[in-house]
This record gives C-alpha cells, structure tokens and sequence, in this order.
C-alpha cells in the first residue's frame, strides 16, 4: 500500500504534501502533550478541596510531569537511539493516552498521582522524541520545524488553560473536574491513530553515520561542518543550556502552578481565568518572532539577561501592584519564557552530529525539567511553611537572577554561524 507521506533514503521526507502532513502531525504532538498538563492548574481549587489536599501536596501533583520529564529525557534520549523515534512517540502518546483517561478515574490522590506519573512518562518520551525525527526528516529546516513543534506546544498550553473551566461549566458541571481529564484525553488517542496512519518511516536500521544515513547531509552539513570548526566549538555545553533553560521553565511552570490559588488566598478569584489564560497565550506571539531570528540570536547573551531583569520586575508587580494589572505581569513571564524555551529547543538538532542529537536532547530536557520541577514544589512548602501567600512565587524571582547570571556566563560566541547555517540549507534545497 503507497504510503502517504514520501522519505528519501536517507530518511528525508520529500514533497511539499507529505512535508505539510508531517509538520501537521508534528504540531498536535506538541499540542496534545501540554494540554494534558495544563489543563489542571485552572481546576486545582476543585481538586485541592475534593481531596482535602494541603499546598504542599498540590504543588507535587503539578510538579510531577516536570520531574518525571526530567528525570526521564535522558533515558528517553538512549530509547530513541535504540528502537527509533517514530516507535518512541507511538508509545508515549499511548501512555499519555492511557494516563489521562485513567486518572478520571481516581477516587483518591495516590492513584491520582499514579496515573500522572505514567502520562508524564509519555510526555517525556514523546517530547525527547521529536527533535531527533526532526534532524532526520528535515535536515534543512530544523529550526523552522522546532519552532512549529514549540509552538504546538505553547498553543496546546493557551487553549487548555483559557477554556478547561468554561467547558467544564458549560458541558460537565461546576465541579466536575474529572470530567476535563476525559476531554483532554480523547483527542490524544484520536492523535495515536493520526500519527500511526501517516507519519513517515524511519530507516533506523541504517547507521547515522553511514554513507546512506548522511547523503543528504554530506552535500551541505558535513560540508559545512568540515570548513567550520571554530563554530562546532562554541556550541552551548549541555549542562549550561539544560540548566539555563530550566529557569525559563520553573518560570512558566511556577506561574501556572499557583495563579489559581494564590488569587483565592488574596480573594481575586475573578481575574484567575483572564491571567492564566494571558500567561500561556502571551507565548505563542514571542515563539513566533523568535523563529524568525534564532540562528541569528541563539548563544547570545542578552536574551536571558533581559529576560530575567523582565522576570524580576514582573514578579515584584504581581506582588505588590493592584490586581487588575494581573495580566500585564503574566503576559510579560509567559513570554519571556517562551524567548528562553524558544531559543533552547532547537539547539541540540541543529549542533550535534546525527548520531549525538539523542544523547544530547535527552540530557537538554532531563536537565531543564529536573531543574523546572522545583519551582511548584518549593514554593508550596514556602506558603505552608510561612502562611504567606507570595512566598510561593520567590523560586521564579530567583529563577530571574539566575538567568541574569548564568546568560552573563555564555561563551561570547553565537553558538553557531549563520552563515554556515544558511549554506547548509542552500546546499540541500540544492540536492533535492
């Protein structure tokens, strides 16, 4: 039976369809991999009260899916180099599937946060997953294809955040919060028959580093790579971006983890909706102009820099600023989170070799998430601890100083050259 989607054979997709289908394809996996997990932050009061849960233990429930992608993009990363990345977002999006519509189930917290565990391992899986098929299936439009699965992502966020309460009201009932775990659910099984039907094959039994593997890359990348040594070396070290990252995404993480809560402790309920919903959708306009300028802007320091100072600023207006200026604050940490994120996901497809890209995009996200899951987590034991409701948002003003040091500390260097990323294209557009 003729495939719908077409690859050379050295793994390429080729044809504008079959690149619309695939890129489509990997749009929803970012899409339906966040979904998932924000679709609980507008509806943790509900659960926090049905289960007579402390702060505490509402912060490890959000905190969860950050510390399982953490601690398991690594091992992800090995899995994907063994049995191939195609099969690995097959199975991470059954367990997602699988977790989310079980934990609809869970009459009490632990299986509550079992279920979470096993969806969180998906999503580890899935998203480790992806940047690795991107270098394989689009080796002349790794950023562009890294954006779009950023930006899945960052829509999947906006959308489950801004409308889980409102279908929740409308459809399932004031309280009916396990019902939303069922709406979210659903379309990722829907997801698992797409991406089983269309995306393309991948030849994982042809070595990397094989003349075949490398024929569409030894005509531009290798090429590249052969005249341009200096750029290998000032690529962003591992441990450096992982963690770097990781600011960006306790940011976001923490953010979402206790705008619910914190506005019922101060009484402004009201404004929840509108700034969780302005938090996540701010992202989407700051992931879409990054695009535009990554190559040009990625090892820079300065995004970090300004990034943290603006994070600094915004935490100290959500504190101490009225509430209706809710939304400038969220609207300024969702994106310049996203700048940080944005600039982060592409790196370890487009530095490394083909056979170094798995390896270093699991130890990239283990780290970033490792470093993300103590954002909720440490500032619900600060609001138990103090019964002082804005000591939960001090791990993301510390997170601000720290991308304020550690974006001082980069190499002066891009952490590759434009020039040499544009000849790459142009030689490949070329082979094709």
């Amino acid at each position: 039976m003729k495939r719908a989607v077409s690859v050379s054979l050295d793994g390429r997709v080729t044809g504008i369809w079959s690149k619309i289908i695939t890129s489509a394809l990997i749009v929803l996996v970012g899409f339906n991999l966040r979904t998932i997990i924000l679709a609980v932050p507008p509806i943790l009061p509900l659960i926090q009260h049905d289960l007579a849960l402390s702060y505490s233990e509402v912060g490890l429930l959000t905190a969860i899916p950050v510390l399982m992608i953490g601690i398991t993009a690594w091992p992800a990363g090995l899995l994907a180099e063994r049995i191939g990345g195609r099969a690995c977002v097959s199975i991470g999006l059954t367990l997602l599937g699988v977790g989310a519509l079980l934990r609809a189930l869970s009459p009490t917290v632990i299986p509550l946060y079992l279920c979470t565990v096993v969806l969180s391992l998906g999503i580890a899986i899935a998203q480790t997953s992806i940047p690795i098929l991107t270098r394989r299936w689009f080796p002349a439009q790794i950023g562009m294809v890294s954006a779009l699965f950023s930006d899945g992502l960052i829509v999947g966020e906006a959308i489950a955040a801004g409308i889980t309460v409102p279908i929740m009201l409308q459809f399932l009932g004031s309280d009916a919060w396990r019902g939303t775990f069922i709406v979210w659910g659903v379309p990722v099984v829907v997801l698992l028959a797409l991406w089983l039907l269309f995306a393309p094959p991948v030849h994982e039994a042809t070595p990397a580093s094989s003349p075949v593997a490398q024929s569409g890359e030894s005509r531009a990348e290798a090429a590249v790579r052969g005249d341009a040594p200096a750029a290998r070396r000032g690529h962003v070290n591992a441990l450096h971006l992982g963690i770097l990252v990781g600011m960006g995404s306790l940011i976001y993480y923490g953010m979402n983890a206790w705008v619910a809560s914190y506005n019922q402790a101060m009484l402004r309920t009201a404004m929840t909706p509108l700034a969780l919903a302005v938090l996540n959708a701010s992202q989407l306009p700051v992931s879409l102009g990054i695009t535009f300028f990554a190559q040009r802007i990625a090892g820079r320091r300065w995004p970090f820099i300004v990034v943290g100072v603006i994070t600094i600023a915004s935490v100290a207006g959500w504190i101490f600023a009225p509430a209706p200026f809710e939304p400038l604050w969220t609207a300024l940490l969702g994106g310049s989170s996203s700048m940080v994120f944005t600039l982060g996901i592409a790196l370890p497809p487009l530095l490394a070799q083909p056979d170094e890209v798995a390896r270093l995009t699991g130890i990239t996200f283990s780290l970033t998430y490792a470093v993300a899951f103590v954002g909720p987590f440490v500032g619900g034991g600060l609001w138990d601890l103090s019964h002082l409701p804005p000591l939960a948002f001090l791990p993301i003003g510390l997170a601000g100083l720290l991308l304020i040091i550690l974006g001082a500390l980069l190499p002066r260097r891009m952490a590759f050259d434009p020039a040499v990323a544009d000849r790459v294209v142009s030689a490949v557009n070329r082979a094709e």
